[in-house]
C-alpha cells in the first residue's frame, strides 16, 4: 500500500476543544462553501504544543477548489470578504470575560458566527502564502492581485481571532471543571463535545482517567482521540508518512524571511516562549524565540530586542506586529525553537534574515 504524505501545517498552543471543533463543525462548513474540505486533518499533542498535519494532496486539492469557487461562485468577491471582516469584529466583541464565560447564550452566538466566518478565515490564512498564491496567479492572472490584496487586508483584521476563541473555550473549560471539583489544569484536554455537555448538563463529568492520559500526549483524527499509541506507530498503522526536517544542532546559523528589518547586528540572550502561560518568563531586552506569536504575546514583543519565529509569512502575526512596533524580526526559520535554547547568545541580522549563535 502506497503511503499518504503528511505536511505539518502549523504548531500552536491550541486545545483538544479546538481540534474537535474544527473536525466536527468547520470541515463540513468548508465543504458547504467550497465543495471540498480537508477531511483528514490530524492533531498531535506532543506534551507541550499541538501540531496540526494535513495530507499533502488534500491540501493542494482544497486550494484548487477555493480558486474554482472563487471564479464560479464569487466567494472571494469584495462583498463576501466585507461580511467576513464584519463577523470577525462581532466575534471579538462578543467573547466574554471570565465572569460570564459560561453563559450559554454567548456560547451559541459565537458558535454560529464562527461557523459562518471560518471558510474565509482559512482562505485568508492560506491563499496569500507564496506556495498557494502561485496557483491563483496562474489560473486567474487578471484578478489574482486584487483578490490577494483583499485577502491580505482581511487577514490583518482577523489575525489572532482563533487564538481568542481557543482561550475563551479554555477559560470556560476551567470554570466548568472547577465547578465539578476537577483540576482546571485539564481544560486544554477536553473535547468540544465534552465542553458543550458540561455547559448544559451539570451532572456530566468528563472521565478523569482520559483527561490525565490526554495531558501527556494524544492524537486526534476525525472523531477519535488516541492516547495509548506513539505518533510514529499511529502513522504507520494508517499508512501515513511524514518527513520531518533534519536538524543539524551543531550548525551556528539560521536563515529566515525578513518581517521587519533593523540594524545589521542585534545581540542578545534567547528566551524561548511557546505557550501563553510562559509569557511571564520573558525578560525585557531578551530576544524572543517562538513558533509563532499571537495577540497575547504583544506585551513581551514590545520588550524584545528582536523576534525570531519558526513559522510565518508576510501576513503572519509576528510580521504584522513587529512592523507596527519597529522590532527587528526574522520569521519562517523552521527550526529556531529546536536549534536554540534559553540563554543562548545570538546575533540577529534582520537586514538579511540571518540568526547566528555566538
Amino acid at each position: 500500500m502506497k503511503k499518504k504524505e503528511l505536511i505539518l501545517a502549523w504548531t500552536r498552543d491550541f486545545t483538544l476543544t479546538w481540534a474537535e471543533w474544527w473536525s466536527r463543525d468547520m470541515h463540513p462548513r468548508l465543504v458547504e462553501v467550497f465543495g471540498k474540505g480537508i477531511p483528514n486533518q490530524l492533531s498531535y499533542y506532543n506534551g507541550r504544543l499541538l501540531e496540526t498535519y494535513r495530507l499533502k494532496k488534500e491540501a493542494e486539492s482544497f486550494i484548487d477548489a477555493v480558486i474554482k469557487a472563487g471564479d464560479k461562485q464569487g466567494v472571494l468577491e469584495a462583498a463576501k470578504i466585507k461580511r467576513y471582516t464584519h463577523l470577525i469584529k462581532k466575534i471579538r466583541a462578543s467573547i466574554p470575560n471570565e465572569n460570564n464565560s459560561t453563559d450559554p447564550r454567548i456560547f451559541e452566538s459565537i458558535k454560529a458566527m464562527s461557523k459562518e466566518m471560518y471558510p474565509w478565515y482559512t482562505v485568508s490564512y492560506l491563499l496569500p502564502q507564496e506556495r498557494w498564491s502561485k496557483k491563483l496567479i496562474r489560473k486567474n492572472p487578471k484578478k489574482a492581485h486584487i483578490i490577494l490584496a483583499r485577502l491580505v487586508k482581511a487577514r490583518v483584521v482577523s489575525e489572532g481571532t482563533i487564538e481568542y476563541l481557543v482561550e475563551y473555550w479554555r477559560t470556560m473549560g476551567r470554570k466548568l471543571l472547577i465547578a465539578r471539583k476537577i483540576s482546571p489544569k485539564y481544560a486544554s484536554f477536553i473535547t468540544y463535545g465534552e465542553l458543550e455537555k458540561m455547559l448544559y448538563d451539570k451532572k456530566y463529568y468528563p472521565e478523569i482517567k482520559q483527561l490525565k492520559a490526554r495531558s501527556k500526549h494524544y492524537i486526534f483524527l476525525k472523531d477519535r482521540v488516541d492516547t495509548g499509541i506513539s505518533f510514529e506507530v499511529f502513522l504507520k498503522k494508517r499508512g501515513l508518512i511524514y518527513h520531518p526536517k533534519i536538524i543539524d544542532r551543531s550548525a551556528l546559523g539560521l536563515k529566515g524571511l525578513i518581517a521587519c528589518s533593523g540594524p545589521s547586528s542585534v545581540k542578545g540572550r534567547v528566551s524561548i516562549i511557546l505557550r501563553n502561560e510562559e509569557l511571564v518568563n520573558f525578560k525585557k531586552g531578551n530576544i524572543l524565540v517562538t513558533v509563532m506569536t499571537n495577540p497575547y504575546f504583544i506585551p513581551i514583543m514590545k520588550k524584545a530586542k528582536a523576534i525570531i519565529t519558526d513559522e510565518g509569512g508576510v501576513t503572519c502575526h509576528a510580521a504584522i506586529v513587529s512592523r507596527e512596533l519597529g522590532v527587528p524580526c526574522v520569521i519562517g526559520t523552521k527550526t529556531a525553537t529546536q536549534m536554540l535554547k534559553d540563554g543562548d547568545l545570538v546575533e540577529v541580522d534582520a537586514t538579511r534574515g540571518i540568526v547566528t549563535k555566538i
